[in-house]
C-alpha cells in the first residue's frame, strides 16, 4: 500500500475523488440540461436494480451501463471560450479552476494543477474572499501536498460558510494526511451527520484499512462503488472507485479479484494510467510478466510518474534487461529533481525507490526526515524506518517502524520493513514473525522485496533450524 493512497494525480489513493459541484454544472452547460437529465434518469434506474451484481462480478461492467458526459477538456474549452469575450467572469474562472484540478486527478498532468490555481487566484483578485473559489484553492493546495495550507484554508473558509459541509471533506483529508488521525476521524464523523455521499464513504473505507480493519474497508467501499454506480458518476470517477476496490482486494493478497477490477476500470476509462499501471502490477504478481512490461510501458508513455518507472525498471531487471532498467531508475531520479512541485509530490516516492534500490541512501534519509518534519502519517515514519534501515541506523528505524504500525495497519510492506530491522537487530524469532505477517498479508506486496522477504525468512529458519539441532 506504500505510496499508493492518491488522488487521481498523485501517489495517493486512500482519499475519494474530489468532483466537485462544479464540474457537473460545466457538464450540463455543455450538454443541455434537459438531454442530460433524461439521460441521467435512465441510467440511474438502470444502474441502481444491477449495482451489487455488477460490483460483485465486475467483468460485467461495462461503459455502456453509465451516461456520457463531455470530458474535463471540452469544459475547459468552453470557459476558456467564454473568458476570452468575459475576462473578469469570475464564476467561469472558478469553474475552469476546478476543472483543470479535475484534468490534473484524471490525467495525473501536475501542470494542470498550476492552472487550476491560476484562474482561482485570479477569480479571487476579482472578488475577494469568494467562498467557492477559496474552498476549490484549498483542495488545490491539497493535492500539490500543501496539507497545512489546504487545512488552514479549508478551515477558514468553513467558520466563514459553516453550510459549506462539503469542505470538511478536504479539511478530513489534510488531517489524516498530516497524521493527525483522531482529529480527520471527528471531521468525518461531523460529515456523515449528513446523507453519506460515496467519496465519503470510501474515505470512511480508507480510514478503516489504515486502521486494520480490511473487511469493513471493502464492505464500505463496496458501498461507495454501489451508490456511484447508482449514480451515474462520470465514467473515470466510476473507475476510480473499481481501482480502490482493486486495491483492496491486491493489498489482502486477492490477486485475480483484484486484476478483475482493474480490467473493469480500463473498460470504463481507457487508457486510464492508474488502471493500467494497476494491471500492471496484478499481472506481474500473476507470472505474465511480459504482459505486466506492455502495461507499464503504456502507462508511463501517458504521465511518467516515479512508481510507474521503478516498477517498470524492476521487471526489466528480472527479466535480464538491466540496461533498460537503468534508464527507468535514471528517469526516476530525473522526474524527482525536475522543479519544486514535482520534488514535494514525489518526494516520498524517490526516498522509497532511493532505500528499495540501495542507491545514493544519504539522499533518501533526507527526503524522508524532511517530509516528515510536516507529515506525520504512518507511511512518513515507514519511509523514514526504512531509510534509517539502509543507512545502518537500526535502533531508529525501529524506533520510526513502531510509529508506522501504530494503527495496526495490515500492509505487507509495513510488516516487511519491521522484520527486516527486527533480523538487522538481532531479534530473529521477531524477524521471523513479521517476515511471515508480511507474506500471509499479501506474498505479492512488491515485486522485488516480497522475494528477499521470502529469501530472508527461508534463511532464519535454516538459522533456527541449526541451531535447533545444535542444542
Amino acid at each position: 500500500m506504500q505510496g499508493r493512497l492518491r488522488f487521481h494525480a498523485e501517489p495517493q489513493r486512500g482519499e475519494a475523488p474530489g468532483f466537485r459541484p462544479g464540474h457537473r454544472v460545466a457538464l450540463l452547460l455543455l450538454t443541455g440540461a434537459a438531454i442530460l437529465a433524461a439521460s441521467h434518469l435512465i441510467a440511474y434506474f438502470r444502474a441502481g436494480s444491477e449495482a451489487p451484481a455488477l460490483l460483485t462480478d465486475p467483468s460485467r461492467l461495462q461503459a455502456g451501463d453509465l451516461a456520457d458526459f463531455p470530458s474535463a477538456a471540452v469544459a475547459i474549452r468552453f470557459f476558456q471560450d467564454r473568458l476570452n469575450q468575459q475576462p473578469e467572469d469570475f464564476l467561469s474562472l472558478t469553474l475552469l479552476g476546478e476543472l483543470y484540478l479535475q484534468q490534473a486527478r484524471t490525467s495525473g498532468d501536475v501542470g494542470s494543477y498550476g492552472r487550476a490555481e491560476a484562474a482561482l487566484l485570479r477569480a479571487l483578485e476579482i472578488v475577494p474572499g469568494y467562498p467557492a473559489a477559496e474552498a476549490a484553492l484549498a483542495s488545490v493546495r491539497y493535492a500539490t501536498h500543501d496539507f497545512i495550507g489546504a487545512l488552514e484554508l479549508g478551515e477558514a473558509v468553513y467558520r466563514a460558510n459553516p453550510g459549506m459541509t462539503g469542505l470538511l471533506a478536504t479539511i478530513g483529508d489534510a488531517q489524516l494526511s498530516l497524521g493527525r488521525y483522531e482529529q480527520a476521524a471527528a471531521t468525518y464523523q461531523e460529515l456523515f451527520a449528513g446523507t453519506p455521499s460515496p467519496s465519503l464513504l470510501a474515505r470512511l473505507a480508507h480510514q478503516a484499512e489504515l486502521h486494520g480493519n480490511p473487511d469493513e474497508a471493502l464492505k464500505l467501499m463496496q458501498r461507495a462503488a454501489g451508490d456511484a454506480l447508482f449514480n451515474n458518476v462520470a465514467k473515470e470517477e466510476m473507475a476510480w472507485y473499481l481501482i480502490r476496490l482493486g486495491d483492496l482486494h491486491f493489498n489482502a493478497g486477492q490477486i485475480d479479484s483484484a486484476e478483475e477490477h482493474y480490467r473493469a476500470a480500463l473498460r470504463l476509462y481507457p487508457d486510464y494510467y492508474l488502471a493500467l499501471a494497476d494491471l500492471g502490477k496484478a499481472r506481474a504478481a500473476q507470472g505474465r510478466v511480459e504482459n505486466a512490461i506492455e502495461l507499464y510501458e503504456h502507462a508511463i508513455a501517458i504521465i511518467p510518474q516515479p512508481d510507474f518507472l521503478a516498477a517498470l525498471g524492476d521487471l526489466y531487471a528480472i527479466t535480464g534487461r538491466p540496461d533498460d532498467a537503468e534508464r527507468q531508475y535514471e528517469t526516476v531520479e530525473f522526474i524527482g529533481k525536475l522543479d519544486a512541485l514535482n520534488k514535494v509530490i514525489y518526494n516520498r516516492q524517490v526516498a522509497m525507490f532511493y532505500a528499495n534500490h540501495d542507491r545514493t541512501l544519504d539522499e533518501a534519509l533526507a527526503l524522508a526526515s524532511r517530509e516528515l518534519e510536516v507529515r506525520k502519517d504512518i507511511y512518513g515514519y515507514d519511509a523514514l524506518a526504512w531509510a534509517l534501515y539502509k543507512n545502518g541506523r537500526y535502533q531508529e528505524a525501529a524506533d520510526a517502524i513502531h510509529s508506522a504500525m501504530s494503527l495496526g495497519t495490515r500492509d505487507g510492506m509495513l510488516y516487511y520493513h519491521a522484520g527486516m530491522i527486527y533480523m538487522a537487530l538481532g531479534d530473529d524469532l521477531q524477524a521471523q514473525a513479521m517476515l511471515s505477517q508480511a507474506l500471509s498479508i499479501n506474498s505479492h506486496f512488491d515485486l522485488l522485496q516480497s522475494r528477499v522477504a521470502r529469501e530472508t525468512l527461508q534463511g532464519l529458519a535454516a538459522i533456527a533450524e541449526i541451531g535447533s539441532a545444535n542444542d
